[in-house]
């Protein structure tokens, strides 16, 4: 909402710079956030036992209502490929890298606070960007050849890469700005942005072994 105002009032290159930010950004917001939905739904049957499962204590009925989000206003799969087909190359393809300096950018700002409590969340912030920059530029290289069913198979990964590594960045920005939420900011970079180098690895690697693997299953 942030972006789409600003497109509002701005003129010229800055005008068309929040239109592609506002282009940009909903899969991310819509389909990080409604797979954590789930995820986090999912932990709370899990907390409760044999309990959750059950009616009582209302747990299955949030996983329920939790699981739809996923499937309705576009599936998250549908959201991963307009993502990688029409949002990475917006711009020339110079958006997004120009989206990731900004993500950068908060990395140094933690980095030059000096606050003790980040502990090393700079540090896991640079590695996250870097595998979301080197994911990004190996699927526009896919695109410009014309490898469009390759992007694809990574699409969905990726997703959630670039979904991670922003979500780090702007906790790192929270952090900043309020101290009180240092320690939410580097639980989130120590425990969930170890999964970008993963995720990286089946953005780049794994559209081979999904077609192999589609054929088997079908044979």
């Amino acid at each position: 909402s942030h972006a789409i105002d600003r497109a509002r009032v701005a003129e010229g290159e800055a005008a068309a710079n929040w239109r592609d930010r506002a282009n940009l950004l909903p899969p991310l917001a819509k389909a990080f956030s409604t797979d954590v939905g789930v995820e986090a739904a999912s932990l709370g049957i899990q907390v409760h036992g044999g309990m959750g499962f059950i009616e009582e204590t209302g747990a299955a009925a949030l996983y329920r209502d939790a699981r739809i989000a996923p499937i309705y206003e576009g599936t998250n799969g549908i959201q991963a490929i307009d993502l990688v087909s029409r949002k990475l190359p917006l711009g020339g393809g110079a958006h997004v890298h120009r989206y990731i300096g900004e993500l950068k950018a908060m990395a140094d700002a933690v980095r030059t606070s000096n606050i003790e409590g980040f502990g090393r969340t700079a540090d896991n912030l640079d590695r996250a960007l870097a595998d979301l920059d080197e994911a990004t530029r190996f699927l526009q290289r896919l695109l410009a050849d014309g490898k469009a069913d390759a992007a694809m198979a990574g699409a969905t990964p990726y997703l959630r890469l670039i979904s991670l590594a922003a979500g780090g960045a702007y906790l790192a920005q929270g952090g900043l700005a309020d101290r009180g939420r240092v320690a939410l900011c580097r639980f989130f970079a120590e425990n969930l942005l170890g999964e970008t180098r993963a995720l990286k690895e089946r953005v780049i690697d794994g559209a081979e072994s999904l077609a192999a693997a589609g054929k088997a299953l079908i044979a």
